[in-house]
């Protein structure tokens, strides 16, 4: 049973990681986008 469940968690722990920097990176791209595109406005 161990055996069965560690590479599911480390599994669900790396699509936790990957899922975490995808809304890092997607809240620093909107924001730079946006400090942008209003630096440009100003």
């Amino acid at each position: 049973m161990r055996v069965k469940l560690e590479p599911e968690t480390a599994f669900i722990g790396k699509k936790f990681a990957y899922l975490f920097l995808g809304i890092i990176f997607g809240l620093n791209a909107i924001t730079f986008i946006w400090f942008f595109s209003f630096s440009k406005l100003s």
